[in-house]
Parts: C-alpha cells; structure tokens; sequence
C-alpha cells in the first residue's frame, strides 16, 4: 500500500487540533459543573443555617409542654428532691404529695418513651450545676433488653448536643456518626419539627395533656377492663451499656450522698414469672446497698382498675395513692437511716 507522505503530518495535525478542542470544551464544562455545585452547596449551607436557626429558636422559646420540661430539666431546677424515669415517672410521680410530706421541693424529670440514656444524661447535666439531696429512679419491666428503638430516642438529646458536652457521650451512643450528622444546624431537629411548630402557637398552652406541675403530667383516664396474665419473656439478650449506665448513676448518686430509690411503678398486668431486668435491678441495688421497692405486682393496685388509665399508666388518682405510697417508703427508710447514723459509735 502506498504512503502519501506529504498528507499524513498534517492529518496528526489536524487529530491534536481536535483533541485540544474537545479537552477545552471538556474542561470548560466541568468548571461549569463545578461551579453550579459549589452554588448548590452554599444554597444548601444557607438553607440549613437559616431553618436550623428558626427551629433553634422556636425550640427554646417553648414555655411549657414536652420539650420545655427538657430543657427545664438540664438547665433550670434547683429542686431538692428530683424524679427521673420515663412515662411512668413521668404520669406515676406527683410532686405536690411529696412536698406536702417531706417539705422539700421536688421535680419530676421524666420523659415519655426514653430509657436510662435520657435519665443518666440529665443526671450528668443537673450535676454539673448542683447537687440535689434525693433522687426516684423509676425503673420499667424489660427495660435492660436489648431494644435498637433506645438507640433512636436519644434523639430527643440531639438539640443540647452544642450547648452540654456533658450528653456527647450518650448522644454518641446514638450513632458512630452522630458527630459528623450534627454539623448540620437541621438534624437535631429533624424528628422535632411538628411538636416544635405546635409548641409555638396558642394552640400548644390549651391541650390539657402538656399541663403540669413540676413536671408531673396527670392522666385521666380511667381503665375499665378486667386485670390478664402475660407470658413473660424469658432469657432475652441484656444490653451490656444500660447495666454499665445504670451502675454508674448509682455509683454517682453514692459519691455525692444524694439518697437514691429505685422504684418499680404499678402495672394492670400479670406476669407468670419474674422479669429478667427487675432481677438484674435487684441484684444491683443490693450489690449498692441502694433501696429498691417493687409495686409492679402489688395486689393492692390489681384490686383498683380504677387508678390505672392503661395497663401501663396510673391516672391522676392512682398517682396520688402511688405517691403516698413511695413517700412512706421513703420516710422509713431515712429515719431508719438517721437512727444508723445515730447509733454508730465514734472512732
């Protein structure tokens, strides 16, 4: 085959034309690219400042209902005598009962649907501002099973995490990644923005559900069907983290002598054996020396459906019963305590 040696050179070229023009145009359109992206990240950037600012905002502002008795909790109480648990600390508690009784003032911290993360998070927060002299830790059939949900609802901590360096620890238990989620101004938020919005208008001071005292919220309902017997669960796997937070919140209440009691609330329903983590919680408190009353099966609350507004839940009434129950608990045991004190001998 024969050569054209003249037309070859230029067709090489006339090739490295072309290719120096596709490169440009390549180039051209990926800094186009790049820069519609950088756009599009600040736009993001500005987005997320401005609502994560707004919702901040509304956050905080809130003056009464849920999320105010969060923050109240971690920022504010001075409260001699304080209550930590979930719902049913939360509905099981009357603080007037209790200081009528034992003339202190007293404020119940809990908080529907959370576990020992929410409790041992305001503990370390209420710590780092004051010393409470006695401490309810109101403690759940099941609690110490492994439940990924416990996990999730620390999320209710999410928007403290900037401003407590105390609750880094257990926010973090939430995810690996939970650092890195949080430089975002929404996402502490994100699950928040309905009870936020609510919580910002008229409408959220006259649902009667958000009224409190010292953040006792009474239930009225009244539970109407006969008393059933569950089978319980046995040998479910125990999470290793809430035994660990559990212990440390009664190593700290013993460090700073603030009396602590943990009590098993009233429940309308049977049991055919004993709970894995009310036997763990025995065991605990015994090992701490740490008083512990159980009323899940007390027949004297069985007998009274009345006091109950679910199979879970005291009403207003059986709250009051309950609350003076709990206070003759505690009355004997620091007179008993007192009269120890007393009798011992001096070295």
């Amino acid at each position: 085959m024969e050569v054209n040696l003249f037309t070859f050179p230029f067709d090489t070229i006339r090739q490295q034309k072309r290719m120096r023009l596709l490169t440009k145009i390549i180039e051209k359109g990926l800094a186009r690219l790049l820069g519609k992206a950088c756009i599009f990240i600040f736009i993001l950037f500005i987005l997320d400042f401005s609502i994560g600012s707004l919702l901040r905002y509304l956050y905080f502002k809130q003056s009464s209902g849920l999320l105010y008795r969060t923050t109240y909790s971690l920022d504010s109480t001075t409260a001699q005598f304080l209550i930590f648990g979930s719902s049913t600390a939360n509905h099981h508690y009357d603080p007037s009962i209790f200081e009528d009784r034992m003339n202190m003032s007293v404020y119940n911290t809990g908080r529907d649907a959370n576990t020992i993360f929410y409790n041992y998070a305001v503990f370390q927060s209420i710590l780092k501002r004051y010393t409470p002299k006695i401490a309810i830790l109101d403690f759940n059939v099941g609690e110490l099973k492994v439940f990924p949900q416990d996990y999730d609802r620390i999320s209710s901590l999410l928007p403290y995490y900037n401003s407590h360096p105390e609750l880094h620890p257990i926010i973090q238990l939430k995810n690996r990644f939970e650092k890195y989620k949080l430089l975002s101004k929404i996402y502490p938020f994100n699950s928040l923005v309905f009870t936020i919005l609510i919580g910002a208008t008229d409408f959220n001071k006259s649902r009667d559900y958000i009224n409190d005292k010292n953040g006792f919220v009474p239930l009225t309902r009244v539970w109407k069907s006969k008393i059933r017997t569950y089978s319980t669960e046995k040998n479910y796997k125990l999470d290793s983290t809430k035994i660990k937070l559990l212990q440390s919140f009664i190593q700290q209440c013993k460090s700073a002598d603030i009396h602590l009691y943990i009590c098993i609330s009233p429940i309308f329903k049977k049991f055919t054996s004993k709970d894995v983590s009310a036997d763990i919680v025995q065991k605990i408190a015994l090992k701490y020396e740490v008083p512990l009353y159980n009323f899940s099966n007390d027949t004297m609350f069985w007998n009274h459906p009345e006091y109950f507004a679910d199979i879970i839940h005291l009403n207003s009434v059986g709250a009051k019963v309950y609350s003076d129950q709990v206070v003759d608990k505690i009355i004997e045991q620091e007179k008993s305590d007192l009269m120890k004190t007393i009798k011992k001998p001096i070295n």
